[in-house]
């Protein structure tokens, strides 16, 4: 009987007898087989073609029923590498007529009184209007020669106004609910398509609700620090609002150009402020403070002048006024101005702090300046003259920190000059015990 050896394998070359060879042979095609048998391919789906697509597009919308299929079918077409410009912007309008349908669906419900998705109902509205901005942008495309067939642009047009209204009432849904982001979407989108208005007797009707759409579209957009949605229709809601409400719109355009770093913009705005509701502190405060920071102090000033010829002048116009001429070294004019600032305003810290400080730096001066020679008479009047200035500067600056008594900063070091100059013992000691006492930063 003919048996099989396994024999061990090493790393010496073993001579084949006939058999073997056959062996060897039979397992290299046994394993070599697959490699040449032919992989079956999978077939891909047959694709609908888009006539049929649009076709039972339509039979959905007829039948008011698989809207949402017949909506997902067309927009996977656009996907389609040889899908021509005209097709796609009919996907796009027969894509928006499917929102409108599972919109009246909803509308036939609440008509009916049954149960119904009201946020469905504005959502679809909301969908419809940006497939018809995907038509109108894809419709508009020009052809290989430059030439634009607009074919849906009257059909958009058209849809968009029969349910303007109800996307009106779609912003005013998420108003009520302080859903801020998504009520700035549908006031946006009433702003944006504004359409024709209808005459009346040869006469061009005013849009009612455009005003109100405005004015919410730019609140909404600030509650949720959309800025560039704030700057958009702001000037339309200012044009419609009483002054009150029109200085609060500036005021939010001008914080919104701040927010986005539009240093042109954020000052333009600011003098239109200015001069457009110079009741409104907002605009000179934040134009004077920037005057100030760029050492622009003629303007500064006369931007407080302009202020107080219109207003009849407010304490913080000659307070921005007294900071102006403290930083130009006008001491007597600093100190003019911070009691016509202090007369209109009696608690008005920074005054007192600015006349407080213009009396120091002249006691300083009239020291530098001073005759040194004790034996000369003039001495004793020089110095007569430095202490009286001391004298001044002294209730200016307790009346700041009787004001702002947690600022130590501003007031201790300037008193304790006044109280060593003085020499006024106890309130020397005082002071000194506060400085010596701080807590180290």
């Amino acid at each position: 009987m003919n048996r099989f050896t396994i024999h061990n394998i090493t790393n010496k070359s073993l001579p084949l007898s006939g058999v073997g060879k056959g062996l060897v042979l039979l397992c290299l095609l046994l394993v070599s087989y697959p490699t040449f048998a032919k992989e079956k391919k999978e077939k891909k789906p047959k694709l609908e073609k888009l006539s049929t697509l649009l076709k039972n597009a339509k039979t959905a919308i007829k039948e008011q029923k698989d809207q949402d299929a017949a909506r997902k079918a067309l927009l996977e077409a656009l996907s389609r590498p040889d899908l021509k410009t005209k097709q796609k912007a009919d996907i796009y309008f027969t894509t928006a007529l499917l929102d409108e349908s599972l919109n009246s669906v909803e509308n036939q419900k609440a008509y009916l009184k049954q149960p119904y998705d009201t946020a469905k109902f504005f959502n679809k509205l909301c969908d419809m209007f940006g497939q018809l901005r995907l038509c109108d942008s894809t419709d508009l495309i020009p052809d290989a020669k430059g030439r634009v067939h607009a074919r849906f642009q009257q059909k958009t047009q058209d849809l968009r106004l029969k349910h303007r209204r109800n996307i009106y009432g779609g912003g005013k849904f998420y108003l009520a609910k302080k859903d801020y982001a998504t009520a700035y979407t549908y006031f946006d989108l009433y702003c944006t398509y504004k359409g024709k208005r209808t005459k009346n007797k040869g006469k061009e009707e005013a849009d009612e609700f455009f005003p109100h759409s405005a004015l919410w579209a730019t609140l909404s957009a600030f509650e949720v620090d959309n800025f560039p949605g704030t700057i958009k229709h702001a000037d339309a809601a200012i044009f419609y609002a009483d002054s009150a409400t029109a200085a609060i719109l500036q005021e939010y355009k001008v914080r919104s150009f701040a927010k986005l770093n539009n240093d042109s913009a954020w000052v333009a705005s600011l003098k239109q402020g200015v001069l457009d509701y110079p009741e409104h502190d907002y605009f000179f405060v934040q134009l004077a403070d920037w005057y100030h920071g760029q050492r622009n102090f003629a303007e500064e000033e006369h931007l407080a002048d302009t202020l107080i010829a219109i207003t009849g002048g407010k304490a913080i116009h000659y307070y921005a006024k007294s900071k102006c001429y403290l930083s130009e070294e006008k001491y007597e004019a600093c100190i003019a101005c911070s009691d016509s600032t202090i007369a209109l305003q009696e608690d008005f810290a920074d005054a007192y702090y600015n006349k407080g400080i213009a009396y120091l730096n002249m006691a300083v001066i009239s020291h530098e300046l001073s005759e040194k020679d004790v034996k000369s008479p003039q001495y004793a009047i020089d110095k007569q003259k430095t202490q009286e200035l001391y004298r001044k500067a002294r209730p200016c600056m307790e009346m700041v920190r009787r004001l702002q008594p947690e600022k130590q900063d501003r007031w201790a070091s300037p008193l304790y000059r006044i109280y060593l100059n003085l020499n006024l013992g106890d309130e020397f000691v005082e002071i000194d015990r506060l400085l010596n006492t701080r807590p180290s930063k």
